[in-house]
């Protein structure tokens, strides 16, 4: 099979890891450490978030603002590295970044390649890690 049959981005992915020679990870591991390093991402900028609350006044208007982010950021991170709620760990950080890419479209005059970055990062952890999600079945 070549690369010019497949229709979209991740199976074309999952096609070369199926492909490789060294099978040590295979596709769902390589999904969660996508999904964990998310988590990571999550729990450091819930972190610098804290740190910096008397910086964020500032960009949110609002003195709790930056702690009430870190308490969510943190309970998704929550959600991410324990096993049955991973998958609701990850439709809520999927929905934080888009919250992400959303105001810094608004705010910022350039392209949110972070915010786009880490949602893909996210979504093909998924598609590796829960093979389903890409059939569109959960049976």
């Amino acid at each position: 099979m070549t690369t010019r049959h497949l229709k979209n981005p991740i199976s074309i992915i999952l096609h070369y890891i199926s492909r490789s020679k060294h099978k040590k990870m295979n596709k769902q591991k390589i999904g969660l450490w996508m999904i964990y390093l998310i988590a990571a991402a999550m729990g450091i900028t819930a972190t610098f978030k804290i740190a910096g609350a008397e910086d964020g006044v500032e960009l949110f208007g609002n003195a709790g603002a930056p702690y009430i982010l870190a308490v969510v950021q943190l309970s998704i991170l929550a959600l991410l590295v324990m096993a049955k709620t991973r998958l609701l760990g990850v439709l809520l950080a999927a929905s934080y970044i888009g919250g992400i890419i959303a105001f810094s479209w608004l705010h910022v005059p350039e392209l949110p390649i972070v915010g786009i970055a880490l949602n893909i990062i996210l979504y093909v952890g998924a598609a590796l890690h829960w093979p389903k999600l890409t059939t569109g079945s959960l049976d």
